[in-house]
């Protein structure tokens, strides 16, 4: 009897965990997690980008198929925030397809639709958007399963991705090397699905933003900061000629 409490206990727990998990998460292969800007960050310039979709616990087998069949799309954005006319920021390639920074890309606030001015059906902003984007289209797999988890709970314990093979939870794998982007520069990566509504293309579902990813990089310092940098060096100089001329 115990035995089989402990047991269904068990169960309750795994069902509870699921069904707190949020439906899209990002993750990256030996990623750590940025407390400040809440996001997981790459561990070098080429790395593997992770999608994970997780059904809610009680889906039923037809709407897990719909989930399967539906597209979704991940978004590669510059930042810091760049505005037009743009940058030649270097490149860098999403399994395998280059991307040039900024000339293959567009720029607003995704989804990619026709008329890309910003609306109430656009993903929000959180400090990346508006900037230059890439909108990537793709389909999770059937065959493609594995125990859910927490994205974020793995990066803020360093700890490593789950081996495939569970079930419970769908993943799609990326090859993304940024090797090749202008220092200064980063990648970040949304995750969302979409919805037409009367011609209008609007973000659905999306990964939390405390569940993005982004490659690595150091910020670009802002003009404010470059100016403070600049008057202390100044200010360094006079206060070394001073000292020069009583000697």
């Amino acid at each position: 009897m115990k035995k089989l409490f402990v047991v269904f206990a068990t169960l309750i727990s795994m069902a509870s965990s699921a069904q707190a998990l949020p439906m899209l998460q990002l993750d990256i292969l030996g990623g750590s997690y940025d407390t400040t800007t809440e996001t997981i960050i790459a561990p070098g310039s080429s790395f593997t980008l992770y999608a994970l979709l997780t059904p809610k616990c009680n889906a039923t087998d037809s709407t897990i198929a719909a989930l399967l069949t539906q597209n979704y799309y991940i978004s590669a954005a510059l930042t810091p925030k760049t505005a037009p006319p743009g940058a030649n920021a270097g490149s860098f390639s999403f399994n395998g397809a280059p991307v040039k920074v900024t000339g293959d890309m567009v720029y607003g606030i995704p989804p990619l639709e026709a008329i890309i001015a910003k609306d109430s059906g656009d993903l929000a902003r959180h400090d990346v958007f508006e900037t230059y984007f890439k909108e990537f289209t793709f389909k999770f797999s059937s065959d493609n399963t594995m125990s859910p988890y927490n994205t974020q709970d793995r990066a803020i314990n360093n700890g490593a991705i789950p081996p495939t093979g569970g079930v419970g939870q769908y993943w799609m794998a990326f090859n993304v090397d940024t090797s090749l982007l202008t220092s200064g520069y980063s990648i970040h990566f949304d995750l969302y699905s979409e919805k037409t509504k009367a011609g209008d293309i609007d973000v659905n579902q999306f990964a939390p933003f405390s569940h993005d990813a982004q490659s690595g990089g150091a910020s670009v310092p802002e003009p404010s900061t470059m100016v403070l940098l600049g008057a202390g060096l100044l200010g360094l100089a006079i206060y070394g000629k001073q000292r020069i001329k009583k000697v």
